[in-house]
Formats: structure tokens, C-alpha cells, sequence
């Protein structure tokens, strides 16, 4: 069979599937995915060599493939990977897909990260740069602190790291950044560094240390929160109430349920999470949590009562609240 033949069968069984309304509004951009994957090539050079014939073991695979898409498992869960800003990451039904609506958290702490990068750098040469508590040295380089709450699969903090490594080499050249990574899911935290190992290994960034804690809860034998440490934190935790989770799992996408339900209102570990990120920010520290539109506002509400300042929600692409970010005073 020709992969043209392949490829028009299989569009037509996701189409015509029970599901299909839920599983594949976008039939031919999921086989194209599919065998892509199968053959190892790219959707370019796939549709430009359509006339190739499929051996009975490439066509075999692609069976396999369409038969599991057929039942709702995500494209991402089947060939083993998804792209998050503009990174290959490895994925597995242990963590949440990456969205692209979460690469505005990345975006915003790549900003905080550039500004304060550029102030201990002009604080180190005797320039009048502030930036509360960054700079305790180590090795004779100053340090900021980064903590990434459930990181999943580590798509958040590693690409903060790569995107550094790859586009502002010079300008973190002379500061350490330590990153530390969570998560309550060991099946997650495998993912997460796998992810670190294929982009990180050989880099000059240091990768993050990952623990199993719950939410800020790592570093010390209690799991107590550490007052005073992070420059900045970042998280995207779950944060979908509980009725619509389960909703948006009923069409068979296999995503684990602990990664998207945050309770009846969906502020379960959020309320949680605001106090201990307050606790864990040196002064000046920032405070980056993705919320989405279900609880923006209560979260700036507890962030507020907690004691951040200068709360600020900002919408991603679709005009909808994605990520809030506060402030610990100084």
C-alpha cells in the first residue's frame, strides 16, 4: 500500500469514528503526525513522496497508531513526544500534554529573568542596579534561585533554560542559575528528567534538581517550605474544577486526572500554593502561577491576602486569563 492509499484510508476511519467530533477535528493533520512518526520524516517530505509503498512493518505500526487515535489517546501519547516553544519534549500519559497556551508563563519568566540578570550584572560591575537578595555568590558568581512548582514534564523550566542557553548565552555567562523542579507524580518526575537529559546534557546551563514534594515542600527532611530562598517561582498547577476535568477526559485523551483537577473551584492547590510561594520568595521575588480563565480572579484574591503586590493577570493569544503574577514587597 502506497502512503497515499494509507493515508486517505486512515483519514476516512477518524472521520467516521463514533468519536470523531471529540477525538479528531483534525483527521488528516493527526495521520499525517502518525506517519510521520512511522517513517521518521517530516510532513513536507511525506505529502512530497506520497507514491512511496509502506512495508508490511511500517504499515503494521501505522495500523497500530490510528487504531489507539481511534479510541481517543492524544497523537502526543503516541508517539512519545509534543513540541512546546520550540522544543522537542518527551511525553507520556504519567504528565500533562504541553499546551501553547502555557508558553506565556515561559515568556514571562524569560522577562523577569533577563531583568534581573541584567541588574546583578550591573551591580557586579559597581553600577547602582538593585535586585533584593540575589546576590549570594557561588564560585565568585552571583545566583538566582528558580523553583518550578508540578512541573510535569519539565516543559516550563527547561525551556526557560534552553531558550537562555540558546539565545541570551552571554548574557547569563557570569551568573548561576539553580533551578529546582517538583513534583508529587515519581512516574512525572521520570519524564521531567529524561527531558533534561536530552536537552541539557553537554550544556553549560546546569540543569534543575527534581523532587518528589508536594508543591514547595522539598530541601528539607520535614518538607517544610524554605523562607526566603527563590527569586522567582513559577507554576502551572492543576487548576480546573472538578466537574469540567472529568469533562474534558471524557473523549478518551488518557491526560492523568491529578494533573488537571484543583477541586470543586479549582483553587484546591492554589490556596495552598500562594501562601508557601509568599513564604519561599526573597524580597522582591515574583510569583508567575498559570490559572487559566477558570479562577484568575480568586487567585489575584488570595495572592492579595497573602501579601504580594503589584498583582497583574495577563491573557494569552485567545484574549483568555492565563497566567497572574504577584509580587513579594520589599
Amino acid at each position: 500500500m502506497t502512503i497515499r492509499e494509507a493515508r486517505r484510508s486512515a483519514i476516512g476511519l477518524l472521520e467516521s469514528s463514533a468519536l470523531s467530533k471529540q477525538v479528531s477535528p483534525t483527521s488528516a493533520l493527526d495521520v499525517d503526525c502518525l506517519l510521520c512518526a512511522v517513517l521518521h520524516t517530516n510532513r513536507s517530505s511525506l505529502l512530497a513522496h506520497d507514491e512511496q509503498t509502506l512495508s508490511p512493518s511500517q504499515y503494521k505500526a501505522f495500523c497500530k497508531a490510528v487504531e489507539k487515535r481511534q479510541t481517543g489517546l492524544p497523537v502526543a501519547y503516541i508517539v512519545g513526544h509534543k513540541e512546546f516553544f520550540g522544543f522537542d519534549f518527551c511525553v507520556s500519559p504519567a504528565v500533562l500534554i504541553p499546551k501553547s497556551d502555557t508558553e506565556l508563563l515561559v515568556e514571562l519568566a524569560l522577562a523577569e529573568i533577563k531583568k534581573r540578570v541584567c541588574v546583578l550584572k550591573e551591580s557586579a560591575n559597581g553600577g547602582t542596579g538593585k535586585c533584593t537578595g540575589t546576590t549570594q555568590a557561588h564560585g565568585g558568581k552571583p545566583q538566582l534561585y528558580i523553583a518550578d512548582v508540578c512541573t510535569g514534564s519539565g516543559c516550563v523550566i527547561l525551556s526557560i533554560l534552553k531558550t537562555l542557553e540558546q539565545k541570551h548565552s552571554e548574557l547569563c555567562k557570569n551568573i548561576r542559575l539553580a533551578c529546582r523542579a517538583s513534583d508529587i507524580s515519581k512516574k512525572a518526575l521520570r519524564v521531567a528528567r529524561k527531558n533534561a537529559a536530552r536537552l541539557l546534557d553537554g550544556s553549560a546551563i546546569e540543569k534543575p534538581r527534581f523532587f518528589c514534594a508536594d508543591l514547595l515542600g522539598f530541601g528539607s527532611p520535614s518538607g517544610s517550605v524554605s523562607e526566603n530562598r527563590y527569586d522567582i517561582i513559577v507554576s502551572n498547577p492543576p487548576y480546573v474544577p472538578s466537574k469540567t476535568a472529568a469533562e474534558l477526559l471524557e473523549d478518551g485523551r488518557s491526560e492523568p486526572l491529578s494533573a488537571l483537577d484543583g477541586g470543586k473551584d479549582g483553587l484546591d492547590i492554589i490556596r495552598r500554593l500562594v501562601p508557601q510561594a509568599f513564604t519561599a520568595l526573597k524580597k522582591g521575588g515574583v510569583f508567575l502561577v498559570e490559572t487559566g480563565e477558570y479562577n484568575a480572579g480568586e487567585t489575584r484574591s488570595l495572592m492579595t491576602k497573602s501579601g504580594f503586590i503589584d498583582i497583574v493577570t495577563y491573557n494569552d493569544l485567545g484574549g483568555l486569563p492565563r497566567v497572574t503574577r504577584g509580587i513579594k514587597a520589599e
